[in-house]
């Protein structure tokens, strides 16, 4: 490399950033083996993983070794027996680097690849040269971009077709551009300083300031007119320091025109083909559209599953229960080149181990006692030319796993009672929130069928760690309930965003889309206000939990106008529902470990949870 290029790599070095740090260029997670594991087992993993090295690990996951293709291959050279133990063979001592270490001591080490550790020596990523090169190469461009941000932001706002205005966090106006200074009329500098309220008519800005929630699409009538307008808060480190108004069009007739042609074109495309629109059609569902986040987070997982659908390759995708695992198996689907043939999903913790067999792979007439005349095809066959949605795959019973593997292996399927073999062409999507790695570990998951799953892995972080994306959960679902319910608008005080910014949610989008219902429909006025949120908002306050009430008395059986009988069973209920809910949250999300701590079979707590809304 040239002089210049470290120069420049040392100054970005100097700036401190995270993105220079180990850990945000490594591969996470990455596949290890034991030293008692085989060279055959190393070179399987190697190939089907396509990777230089493995890291050895001990029961700990502390790096004792390293092995690699080129180690493989003079073993192979010298005779070595491919049954071999890997720690007979593999190299030490390993160097190793902490994962909060720069980029430029990793390159210093001049080895690839490079175990990535953390405090306590554990293994945690998987660093190699294409690594640092990429890392050099975002950082020399975000450095040359920093000398020019500040003239190209102030380029597009003064030359954008929209108007934008920006306020700070008391809804003083801040920025104001030409667009929006030709459009009132006014000039630029007679609004900065004043009141939004002060030179927009009907505006909301100062309101989405104090609320944090974003208004997407909003109509507001300025100067006599209808304007489509976007209302976005700023956030700064967990605050609300401003706001953001955008004119979209300059009239909403100006959107009329465009769906009018729109339409038109479509119907011309409809009319060609021969094909008939039939009444009573819905917006297909599971799109990345439809995925709402905003944060990097988001975007990154995103932008691998746009990479995945693109490829027949097998999916696993992990995460917290409630955090949307299906909703992106169904926007890979729809991306993917079998968007064409159906999604069929199957949930393999609530069927009874006895019916997954037929469930999956279909049975023939007569199989077993009660058998449909004629048999009846599995999922494998039903999602054929299609995807197969595999989800809760790490409750799946140990013979099924091997019978899915084989599936997997020859793409074909025998029905339960069958003779003969159907050929089935599938995508296979599956999903857990269970760590698959420690349960093959545990001798519950086999190792064979994990590699074959773990092809592309996405991982769905918890919505604690992506808080950027409540106010526009929020929104989107105080909108959409509001909608449902033939209700008013509703928008939340300052002092309920606040509290529910700082909420964990333990049950992640599920949970706050079924909070934000329940506040829709409970809560008295426009204005949804801390006092209306549930009790487990306030843990470790004055507040009682929803499991911890009161048995109801006397006088809250009181006839108003229902029966006693179905007074008791709503409190029956709201009582069993939260029993529920508190126990998934101490048991992080797992159905399985929640059905046996309850006392019941998972099928049935499937039920419970269907019968709940908090499926």
């Amino acid at each position: 490399m040239s002089r210049g290029f470290m120069e420049q790599v040392k100054t970005v070095q100097e700036k401190g950033s995270a993105e220079e740090r180990v850990g945000a260029w490594m591969t996470d997670a990455p596949h290890a083996v034991t030293p008692e594991e085989s060279l055959r087992e190393a070179a399987e993993i190697l190939v089907a993983c396509g990777i230089d090295g493995l890291p050895v690990v001990d029961a700990d996951r502390h790096v004792v070794g390293l092995i690699t293709q080129s180690d493989l291959t003079r073993c192979y050279v010298r005779g070595v027996s491919p049954d071999s133990a890997v720690g007979q063979v593999m190299r030490r001592p390993v160097d190793m680097i902490g994962a909060d270490r720069s980029i430029t001591e990793a390159f210093r080490l001049k080895v690839s690849p490079l175990p990535v550790v953390d405090s306590r020596g554990v293994l945690v990523g998987m660093l190699t040269r294409a690594h640092i090169l990429q890392a050099y190469s975002h950082n020399l461009v975000r450095l040359r971009k920093t000398e020019y941000t500040a003239e190209t932001l102030s380029a597009v706002l003064e030359s954008a077709y929209e108007g934008v205005v920006v306020c700070d966090a008391k809804g003083i106006i801040r920025e104001f551009n030409d667009a929006y200074s030709r459009f009132l009329g006014k000039k630029r500098g007679d609004v900065l300083g004043k009141h939004v309220t002060k030179v927009i008519e009907n505006t909301r800005l100062h309101i989405v300031v104090k609320t944090g929630i974003p208004e997407i699409g909003y109509i507001q009538r300025i100067q006599g007119q209808d304007m489509v307008v976007h209302r976005i808060p700023i956030w700064k480190e967990g605050e609300i320091v401003g706001a953001v108004g955008m004119l979209i069009f300059e009239g909403v007739t100006e959107l009329y025109r465009i769906l009018e042609r729109k339409q038109e074109l479509s119907r011309q495309v409809n009319e060609k083909a021969g094909f008939v629109p039939q009444p009573g059609g819905r917006r297909e569902e599971g799109t990345f559209e439809q995925i709402i986040g905003q944060s990097e987070e988001m975007a990154s997982v995103k932008r691998m599953a746009r990479r995945a659908a693109a490829v027949p390759a097998t999916v696993l995708i992990t995460g917290e229960s409630g955090t949307g695992k299906e909703m992106f198996a169904k926007a890979i689907h729809h991306a993917s080149p079998f968007a064409d043939g159906p999604f069929v999903s199957i949930n393999c913790a609530a069927i009874p181990e006895h019916l997954l067999e037929a469930e999956l792979f279909g049975y023939e007439g007569g199989a077993f006692t009660g058998a449909r005349k004629g048999g009846k095809p599995g999922k494998f066959e039903l999602a054929h030319k299609g995807t197969l949605f595999l989800d809760e795959i790490g409750d799946m019973p140990l013979p099924m796993q091997a019978k899915i593997l084989r599936v997997l292996q020859d793409r074909e399927v025998e029905r339960v009672g069958g003779v003969s073999k159907h050929r089935v062409d599938v995508r296979i999507i599956a999903a857990t929130n269970q760590d698959l790695e420690q349960l093959f570990k545990q001798g519950r998951f086999r190792k064979d069928l994990y590699y074959r799953l773990n092809i592309i892995h996405l991982y769905i972080p918890p919505l604690r760690e992506r808080k950027k994306d409540i106010p526009f959960l929020l929104s989107r679902h105080l909108q959409r309930f509001c909608q449902r319910y033939n209700l008013p608008p509703k928008q939340l005080a300052r002092e309920t965003m606040t509290v529910l910014m700082d909420y964990d949610w333990p049950g992640n989008v599920r949970e706050l889309a079924n909070t934000v219902e329940r506040l829709v429909c409970m809560a008295e006025g426009e204005e949804i206000r801390p006092q209306d949120l549930p009790p487990n908002f306030w843990g470790g306050g004055n507040a009682s939990r929803p499991d911890q009430a009161a048995p109801p008395s006397p006088m809250d059986l009181v006839d108003d106008g229902s029966d006693l009988l179905t007074k008791v069973k709503r409190v029956a209920m709201e009582r069993e529902r939260a029993s529920i809910l508190r126990t998934l949250a101490e048991v992080g999300g797992n159905k399985a470990a929640a059905a046996r701590q309850l006392g019941i079979h998972r099928s049935t707590l499937y039920e419970k949870l269907k019968k709940y809304g908090l499926d």
